[in-house]
């Protein structure tokens, strides 16, 4: 049995194993929610009079899958291709490519979001600039960054541009790439944007007097397998505790419903 054959028997196992846990826990859950719809309201109560600021949620309930990549260096030939850049490679695990510009581009802070949408599309600027998207909840202050989205969006530190100003200047960016996502698992049924909501509650990641800024629903790493990475559906929630001006962002894993305390 080669090496391939091995590597996707194990890829096969752990997402079977995973979709049975995943379904496991919505079918002994599947009466209990059917039933407590009032007590679903009943926490969106108690939230509410913790002060704790939410958006509209959704209640609707999305599907999504399993995804898997292997390491790739599309980014590699990106020397000859980009203009007005130094570049520099960096990992052997995620590669990394960094982008100095020779002259910086001025923009004032008000349109930097407006002149990078334009500007990644130029082949010349950014490689693979179109498979990209503005990110406002990965984007503060001299950083904007942008997510891969290839048909799947993607929310991880392995699918992004990173976009650094000094002042009203552009001087560099940082970019990761995946050339190709493999659909493992599709059409798997997800927890709601309010059932992720309550999750983060009921494990206290959520404070009195916090306040929910933004959620969004995008793949995210889950684990490596002899050579390829997995990425499953999460909600990302970015949430502001009271007092502070700093927004931290909280990992749910839609398939099981679980809190993912570090993303890798």
């Amino acid at each position: 049995m080669d090496f391939r054959r091995i590597e996707s028997i194990f890829l096969i196992v752990f997402i079977g194993l995973n979709i049975f846990l995943g379904i496991s826990y919505f079918q002994n859950h599947q009466v209990s929610l059917a039933t407590t719809r009032s007590g679903n309201s009943e926490i969106m109560a108690d939230i509410r009079r913790d002060q704790i600021k939410v958006p509209k949620l959704s209640k609707k309930a999305p599907t999504g899958g399993y995804l898997s990549s292997q390491r790739n260096v599309a980014l590699r030939s990106s020397q000859q291709a980009l203009t007005n850049q130094t570049i520099t490679y960096s990992g052997s695990k995620i590669l990394t490519l960094h982008s100095q510009l020779v002259t910086p581009e001025t923009v004032k802070r008000a349109d930097r979001v407006r002149f990078l949408k334009n500007w990644v599309k130029t082949s010349s600027n950014v490689r693979f600039g179109d498979q990209y998207e503005y990110a406002p909840g990965l984007s503060s202050g001299n950083h904007i960054v942008f997510a891969q989205n290839s048909g799947k969006l993607v929310y991880d530190r392995r699918a992004q541009l990173v976009f650094s100003f000094s002042d009203s200047r552009l001087i560099g960016y940082t970019q990761t790439y995946i050339e190709t996502l493999r659909v493992l698992r599709s059409n798997v049924s997800l927890c709601s944007e309010q059932d992720a909501i309550i999750t983060l509650y009921r494990d206290n990641e959520l404070t009195n007097n916090a306040k929910v800024v933004w959620t969004k629903l995008a793949y995210s790493y889950l684990l490596d397998a002899k050579g390829s990475t997995v990425y499953v559906p999460m909600w990302l929630v970015g949430v502001q505790p009271a007092g502070s001006k700093t927004v931290t962002i909280k990992h749910l894993n839609a398939i099981t419903k679980t809190v993912v305390k570090t993303a890798e």
